[in-house]
């Protein structure tokens, strides 16, 4: 099975991926401005967006995912940006295919196990699959009284849609992700590296890539340079988005 994806623009091929609970769509404004100069292909991961459902989500076959997406449509030594999740994804992807990436960018994510934080909104999200939703305003004010910040909210109510005329479902599979989020928290390989041109972009507000990781990213990719993104927080490309598309925009085409 072929992941689902938009395809836009000639040149370079370029790939994104989207980063948890999230899908293509979230980054087609950054791909259309980049598909000025390059080939994107924004995809949706396994269990999220169009793409096909899966009970199994960890980084391995995520990883196999994106092998056989490439060699599907012959893509040779494509760029890869990858936002958290998707970060995780294309670094366990080029430390177990390295002859087949060219650049790597990894936006505000490092190569390590993190305390699952995320549990608690599965769980929710979870809890609000079971029963039929009728209004994206009862999802609304559900996770308004769980306490969720308004991002977060209006991130997760785009991938709700009409299944028929009275009721909607999340686009992501909630009952693969719930069930392995230990794993999605993790990174389970090891003793490889890769030396090919690494950036990881970290937002100046996030906490997700600390000075104390430095030494497991160079673990992993010892040839990598840390770009720091003034006033913003995970979501490094919605926050600052023009200083965000110009800093791809410089690495892609070799200014940095």
């Amino acid at each position: 099975m072929i992941l689902h994806s938009k395809i836009i623009g000639e040149g370079p091929p370029l790939i994104i991926l989207h980063g948890l609970f999230g899908s293509l769509d979230n980054w087609f404004s950054i791909a259309n401005y980049l598909a000025k100069k390059f080939e994107v292909h924004i995809l949706d991961q396994r269990n999220h967006g169009k793409s096909f459902k899966k009970s199994v989500h960890n980084y391995s076959s995520m990883s196999l995912d994106l092998f056989n997406y490439i060699n599907y449509y012959q893509l040779s030594q494509p760029n890869i940006l990858g936002h958290s999740m998707g970060g995780k994804t294309a670094m366990y992807f080029t430390l177990e295919y390295p002859s087949m990436v060219n650049k790597l960018i990894i936006v505000d994510i490092a190569p390590k196990q993190y305390l699952n934080t995320h549990d608690h909104l599965a769980s929710i999200l979870y809890e609000i699959n079971q029963s039929p939703i009728r209004r994206r305003k009862d999802v609304e004010i559900i996770l308004t009284q769980k306490g969720f910040d308004y991002n977060t909210i209006q991130f997760l109510l785009k991938s709700l849609f009409w299944i028929n005329d009275q009721e909607l479902k999340f686009r992501f599979n909630i009952d693969s992700l719930h069930l392995h989020m230990d794993q999605l928290m993790n990174f389970d390989i090891k003793h490889k590296c890769w030396s090919g041109l690494s950036y990881f972009i970290k937002g100046q507000n996030s906490n997700y890539i600390l000075d104390s990781d430095f030494s497991i990213i160079k673990s992993f990719f010892s040839n990598f340079e840390l770009i720091n993104i003034p006033n913003c927080g995970h979501w490094v490309h919605f926050d600052q988005k023009n200083i965000f598309l110009t800093t791809i925009n410089n690495i892609l085409n070799e200014q940095l």
